[in-house]
């Protein structure tokens, strides 16, 4: 039997899925015992999509499997940022409606997919626009073995000179998206919204392979705290404003030598907005500009924290202090509103709890719409490279998963390149001055260059 014929698919169509034990303590999981799941009736005895063996009720069931895990995992946000988070408390069926009415608005066909590992299976849910929620379990994906999967890809995709993450890559989406992909294709989605357990929220999901693509060529993508934690009105950016500012050099932390080429790059040649550099790169001057215009798009080029611990272990560094996480909302980011935060040199622990919770919780706790940010901070030049056509992109559609897959594709397919002291993008060559950054050799097509660049909160 094949590895995709031994995982086993439970959909929508049972009434005994198990219900997901989220982040309770590991005891008290180990002690829980799951239902088996009913045969489908599949030649083989192998569960496929489309099994039709449905028991009534079984709808209302997973609906509240969902429903409950949104407000799980809205309790361990709360709790981690000390805050009381206001909700839309939406249940499974308005999801649906809402998917719905965002994709008239965008043309975009979105489907949510909750990811839990367990002890015993990884358990996905699904919700596509207008349709009824649909459960998964995957033995395979249990927490002993995908998280060791999982560290092993973290190590690989390290390693920008190695193709060893590819088969790994292969092997997780075989886990993650293969379970689920009949149903994405009957629906038509083309964006994929991950709301994420523990030690999945910081992994870079984009860097997935179905044996021919990545994942990000077949999918937009955006990681979310929560659907009723996240804000879904739906702004257009053309025709607006960015405040770009940042830092090269740092009195205690590493320099960014790329700085000035990524500001000077975006403003105002992509994108009409005021930058500032250095010295003038505070957060009194942050709060200042704000207010003398109200910048639907902020974008910082500097260092961006994501450690273990409490969210004060955690910063944004500008030129004179590190505002910590817990800060974040004292910016008042909602006064006047920004709809879209880049902090284009992120460093996560990756698989790290309580650091994934900030740089998945970061839209959330600063009040924000989307953040962008990178799981690991991996080149300036393929952060320059990166970042122009992102908003290029950004610029002529306006959606951000869109803009930010397209930008990533570019890469992929070495549109986007490093060759004789210069950076060659679709739109224009960039010319590079910095010694630093002149390297040789440098193939920008490796997940290691784009994957750990992703989007937080609304997608559009």
């Amino acid at each position: 039997m094949t590895f995709s014929a031994t995982i086993t698919f439970l959909l929508v169509n049972f009434m005994d899925f198990p219900g997901l034990v989220a982040e309770k303590p590991q005891q008290q999981q180990n002690q829980e015992q799951l239902p088996q799941p009913p045969d489908t009736g599949t030649p083989g005895g192998e569960s496929i999509p489309g099994g039709t063996r449905n028991p009534d009720g079984v709808e209302s069931y997973l609906s509240k499997q969902v429903f409950n895990l949104e407000n799980q995992w809205e309790g361990v946000y709360e709790k981690y940022f000390d805050n009381d988070f206001s909700s839309l408390s939406l249940t499974p069926e308005n999801i649906a409606d809402k998917l719905t009415e965002l994709s008239e608005k965008t043309g975009k066909r979105s489907a949510v997919v909750w990811i839990n590992s367990t002890p015993d299976y990884l358990a996905l849910y699904i919700v596509t626009p207008g349709k009824p929620a649909m459960g998964i379990r995957v033995p395979e994906g249990n927490r002993e073995e995908l998280f060791k999967i999982i560290k092993q890809f973290h190590q690989q995709i390290q390693s920008p000179q190695s193709s060893a993450y590819l088969k790994t890559a292969q092997d997780l989406h075989k886990i993650m998206i293969q379970p689920i992909k009949y149903h994405l294709l009957r629906e038509n989605i083309d964006t994929l919204i991950l709301c994420i357990g523990p030690k999945l929220r910081s992994f870079p999901f984009a860097a997935l392979h179905d044996g021919e693509n990545f994942l990000i060529e077949n999918y937009a993508l955006t990681r979310i705290p929560g659907f009723n934690l996240t804000n879904w009105d739906y702004k257009k950016l053309d025709n607006t404003q960015m405040l770009a500012m940042g830092a090269s050099e740092f009195a205690d932390n590493k320099p960014l030598p790329g700085v000035a080429a990524e500001l000077s790059t975006i403003v105002p040649q992509v994108w009409q907005g005021r930058s500032f550099l250095n010295e003038e790169f505070t957060v009194s001057n942050l709060r200042k500009q704000r207010q003398n215009y109200p910048y639907p798009i902020v974008h910082l080029a500097t260092h961006a924290q994501f450690n273990p611990g409490d969210p004060r272990n955690s910063y944004i560094q500008f030129s004179d202090t590190r505002l910590h996480l817990r800060q974040m909302k004292s910016l008042d980011w909602n006064k006047p509103p920004v709809n879209l935060l880049v902090l284009s040199a992120c460093d996560t622990a990756l698989g790290d709890i309580n650091a994934e919770l900030g740089f998945v919780g970061l839209a959330l706790q600063s009040g924000i719409d989307s953040a962008l940010g990178s799981l690991w901070r991996a080149s300036d030049i393929g952060t320059v490279g990166i970042m122009s056509e992102f908003y290029w992109q950004l610029k002529e559609n306006s959606l951000k998963a869109e803009a930010l897959r397209q930008a990533q594709i570019a890469m992929i397919k070495k549109q986007i390149r490093w060759g004789e002291g210069q950076l060659e993008t679709p739109r224009e060559a960039i010319s590079i001055t910095s010694e630093e950054m002149k390297l040789e050799n440098l193939d920008l097509s490796h997940p290691y260059y784009w994957s750990g660049f992703s989007l937080v909160g609304n997608p559009f």
